[in-house]
């Protein structure tokens, strides 16, 4: 029961960030070909992804993210920073602010302006599950074209694939994920989880080039349960990378505080 609602939890501030108000490596070898080669190792592929992944210190954007349920759709704007690893700040507008999120790996705040409620816990009270220690990390990784898992710090079996480098976990989270041969971004990542019986897969398309840097102009996010399909379609724009940025947080007087237990009753 415990594990079931610490699931809940992460699955709650998962949703809560992206829905919102609805050791680089060096490569000895660089692959280069269109489609997957037969006789390159696992170790080999891991190699070529870290070196093509997004590097930076501080990150910022904007995205517009489209909510779809099946039944109704929403769209919400985020501007967004970032300190690699360290702190996620995101505001959120429907034509006027609505919300604001600032997360580090050791405290989540956020705030909302419908309802005037805000909440202030330490992320050991939310995300107490193993392998999430270092949520921001996670959502990182997600929201900007790598794996949901470390690739150096998980076993990995090759699977194989005409059009795709396609990995696939053999410990700890169900996960796959598909290589583009070329340039070895990611394409795609399935995630299983069992305890639900869903799948999550994430798409990102149209790489882009920005100040030296390659970064998504686009992730697809589908959560498959049984019969309901729900997508999340994130666009992004803006992306700079300054040497300097700050993170305002404070809260609104007169908010009633919260806590994601009592969001979840």
């Amino acid at each position: 029961m415990v594990m079931k609602t610490n699931n809940r939890r992460c699955l709650f501030l998962f949703s809560l960030i992206l829905f919102f108000i609805l050791e680089g490596c060096s490569v000895k070898k660089k692959i280069i070909s269109d489609v997957p080669e037969k006789n390159i190792e696992v170790s080999e592929i891991i190699k070529n992804v870290r070196n093509s992944e997004l590097k930076y210190k501080n990150l910022r954007n904007r995205i517009k993210v489209e909510f779809n349920n099946g039944r109704s759709v929403q769209t919400v704007n985020l501007n967004l920073r970032a300190l690699e690893k360290e702190v996620l700040w995101l505001s959120a507008s429907m034509i006027v602010p609505i919300a604001k999120v600032l997360m580090s790996n050791e405290k989540f705040v956020f705030y909302e302006k419908f309802q005037k409620t805000y909440i202030n816990q330490d992320i050991s009270q939310i995300t107490a599950i193993p392998g999430f220690n270092r949520p921001v990390d996670v959502l990182q990784r997600i929201l900007y074209g790598q794996s949901i898992m470390n690739l150096n710090k998980s076993d990995w079996k090759r699977i194989e694939n005409p059009n795709h480098y396609v990995l696939q976990s053999t410990k700890g989270l169900q996960t796959t994920l598909f290589f583009n041969p070329k340039t070895f971004n990611l394409d795609q990542q399935r995630i299983f989880i069992p305890f639900l019986s869903s799948l999550i897969t994430l798409e990102y398309n149209n790489y882009k080039v920005v100040e030296e840097r390659v970064v998504p102009n686009n992730l697809l996010i589908s959560y498959i349960r049984g019969n309901q399909i729900i997508k999340i379609n994130l666009e992004y724009s803006q992306f700079d990378f300054p040497e300097n940025l700050t993170f305002p947080m404070e809260i609104p007087a007169n908010y009633k505080i919260k806590t994601l237990d009592e969001i979840l009753k």
